[in-house]
């Protein structure tokens, strides 16, 4: 950072905007966290596993996203002195969003070995890329840690943090490239539903494109704009990010199982099966086993939003 500081606009002000945009995308990890729970409480005790550590990822690098923005702007709120020097709670902050970028990173690279048919000539270097990026952000957080002060940093670090965001990008790509050429083979299987695997596809690009420009746009500001804290408020959106990406990936294979039925979990009681209908003893077996095979358990109406309801059995 210059000697010389912008306006508060461009350096509290990002401070807070970055700090409520991270906010607000912790209040979506939540929600994904709980419909998880929610939708897929009896899934696989890694599966749960994994979401309940992402959440606990996500809490910590929000109560660090929260003191840094107190530690500058309400603690140190008369003191201009304070925004050259790095408060502890940044490296911290540091941390946590390398856990979290490892979280994603791995379990993309865990999917993408089981796709390829444990083709580790495939994952391995995709594990030495999430490996090199975890230790050169750990070296810079710990230079952080030690030198306190921006314009150190932007002196003698620059080039080492500067690198572990771009091998970070550079990861994103690799792993967004592998899932889009083997979700391209898986397609070949699913040709009955091109929609729905098109969507994944889609998905899968938006989704790496995403955390990469997110990455690019820190490192652009970061080299720009030594005077002021907007790569900062970027950076606090980078944990979120990978974060909703892994769990957005797992809530969706609800859509994908039920592709043609309304997704997500009831919010009212549900009735008996319509399948489990009850006949009288004078009715013929024959005709009774028939009926109920060829009776829908529900009726659909697809809109603009999907409805179901139970059908009379009067009218049916």
């Amino acid at each position: 950072m210059a000697d010389k500081l912008d306006s508060l606009n461009l350096t509290i002000g990002a401070l807070i905007l970055g700090g409520m945009t991270s906010v607000g995308l912790s209040a979506v990890v939540g929600f994904q966290t709980f419909l998880y729970f929610r939708i897929f409480s009896n899934d696989n005790l890694r599966y749960r596993s994994l979401v309940a550590w992402i959440w606990l990822t996500d809490t910590g690098h929000t109560i660090a996203v929260c003191i840094t923005i107190w530690q500058y702007a309400v603690r140190n709120f008369n003191n201009s002195e304070k925004l050259f020097e790095i408060v502890p709670a940044f490296p911290v902050n540091i941390v946590v969003t390398i856990i979290a970028t490892l979280n994603a990173n791995l379990f993309y690279t865990w999917r993408i070995h089981k796709m390829s048919k444990q083709n580790w000539w495939i994952t391995g270097p995709i594990v030495a890329l999430c490996l090199t990026r975890t230790a050169m952000g750990l070296f810079g957080a710990a230079e952080m840690l030690i030198t306190k002060t921006w314009h150190n940093i932007a002196e003698n670090f620059e080039v080492p943090i500067v690198s572990s965001w771009a091998v970070s990008a550079a990861t994103d790509v690799v792993i967004s490239a592998a899932r889009y050429y083997y979700l391209r083979e898986l397609k070949q299987g699913y040709m009955s539903q091109p929609e729905m695997m098109d969507a994944v596809v889609i998905f899968t690009i938006n989704d790496g494109l995403l955390t990469c420009a997110a990455v690019i746009a820190t490192i652009i500001c970061f080299l720009s704009m030594h005077n002021n804290f907007v790569w900062v408020g970027i950076y606090f959106n980078l944990a979120k990010l990978f974060s909703n990406s892994v769990l957005a990936t797992l809530n969706l294979r609800n859509w994908y199982r039920q592709r043609n039925r309304p997704m997500g979990f009831p919010l009212t009681r549900q009735q008996a099966p319509r399948n489990a209908l009850q006949f009288s003893p004078t009715v013929n077996k024959s005709l009774q086993s028939n009926d109920t095979h060829d009776m829908p358990a529900t009726m659909q109406v697809f809109v603009d939003q999907e409805v179901e309801y139970n059908a009379p059995s009067g009218k049916i």
